[in-house]
């Protein structure tokens, strides 16, 4: 497979992804949220906020898939290992490490309520993880990029 070839494929799997979010962002996502609140009145007051919330963790992906995006170019220009490269892996472990702290943040926030739906507890958690390690692989991705480049 050559160059443009990935690059192509990454792109096409990163406007799918960014398509993927907007839907979920701008539609399951509220339209949850208002189940949510319809079935627990208890949790209503919770609606605006973690709307606001969900669209922040939006805000940061977009960003993680931006970044990505420029790596996906970079790519196609069959400069795969460079100093643009290594500083895009860098930025998306430091918006994955912004993410996972957001995430526990909502964690601590749903805790201090004494919201208890082990579900959401349950993803946020997962979330968290998932978070940290595409921090720590991008900071590895990076580091590696950048010693191939010098």
């Amino acid at each position: 497979m050559q160059q443009k070839e990935i690059s192509r494929w990454l792109k096409a799997i990163t406007i799918v992804l960014a398509l993927m979010g907007a839907v979920f962002f701008l539609y399951i996502m509220p339209v949850l949220a208002m189940s949510w609140r319809d079935a627990d009145e208890s949790l209503a007051y919770l609606f605006m906020p973690g709307l606001l919330y969900g669209w922040c963790i939006a805000v940061i992906c977009y960003a993680i898939l931006y970044q990505f995006w420029k790596v996906c170019v970079q790519i196609g220009k069959d400069n795969s290992f460079s100093k643009e490269n290594a500083k895009c892996f860098r930025n998306i472990s430091h918006f994955a490490l912004l993410l996972s702290v957001v995430w526990f943040a909502g964690i601590v926030f749903l805790a201090i309520l004494a919201v208890r739906q082990p579900g959401i507890s349950i993803f946020m958690i997962t979330a968290v993880l998932l978070s940290v390690m595409i921090s720590v692989l991008a900071a590895a991705l990076s580091h590696l990029v950048l010693k191939a480049y010098e």
